[in-house]
């Protein structure tokens, strides 16, 4: 590896690549590409941190409410339910996923519209605090759903509202699994 050039070897010859063409989305634009705690720790020099974290969103929040809601229904009515967005998901982890739950049945086996939402802002809110936007999901979906508008959106909420980044943030506890009675509220009243 000789700086952004990464040297690669095989029986069939030596390439020379751009190691930005290499990494993937997620990658090339994490903003903690060397985690402050880690158990294991690879020595070498990290790249620096990006400075294009929620470009996606600074799009979307942009948009009328009504078109981000229309966004979000034409991508997300693509969707087949085969759940690979959360089998790959670092951070879905529940013995019993609320979609597969039968008592109390939150989502219904039929291919309906309001089930793709129910299970999609379910992930995506169950994902507040703790999502560190490796991007997995996107890379997993064989419908090619760009799930980072979204998955990155909480993110940027959880950060500016609570101060808390997942897989950075060591002290307190992720967003959605605490709260006090000064919570900022406004968000209820103010898209």
């Amino acid at each position: 590896e000789d700086g952004d050039i990464f040297k690669a070897e095989t029986s069939a010859g030596a390439r020379a690549l751009k190691l930005a063409d290499l990494l993937a989305d997620g990658c090339s634009e994490c903003s903690h590409p060397s985690a402050p705690e880690a158990d294991v720790v690879i020595e070498g020099v990290a790249r620096p941190a990006a400075d294009i974290r929620f470009k996606r969103v600074a799009a979307f929040e942009a948009m009328a409410t009504e078109e981000r809601w229309d966004h979000f229904t034409k991508e997300i009515s693509r969707c087949i339910r085969c759940y690979a967005c959360r089998q790959v998901c670092p951070n879905c982890y529940c013995a019993t996923c609320f979609a597969d739950q039968t008592k109390p049945r939150w989502i219904g086996a039929a291919d309906e519209p309001s089930d793709l939402m129910a299970f999609h802002i379910g992930r995506i809110l169950h994902q507040a605090g703790r999502c560190v936007e490796c991007d997995a999901c996107v890379r997993a979906c064989p419908m090619d759903i760009d799930l980072r508008v979204f998955t990155q959106k909480l993110p940027k909420d959880v950060e500016e509202l609570y101060s808390f980044v997942a897989g950075v943030s060591s002290d307190g506890l992720p967003a959605l699994l605490t709260f006090t009675e000064n919570d900022d509220e406004s968000f209820i009243s103010e898209p």
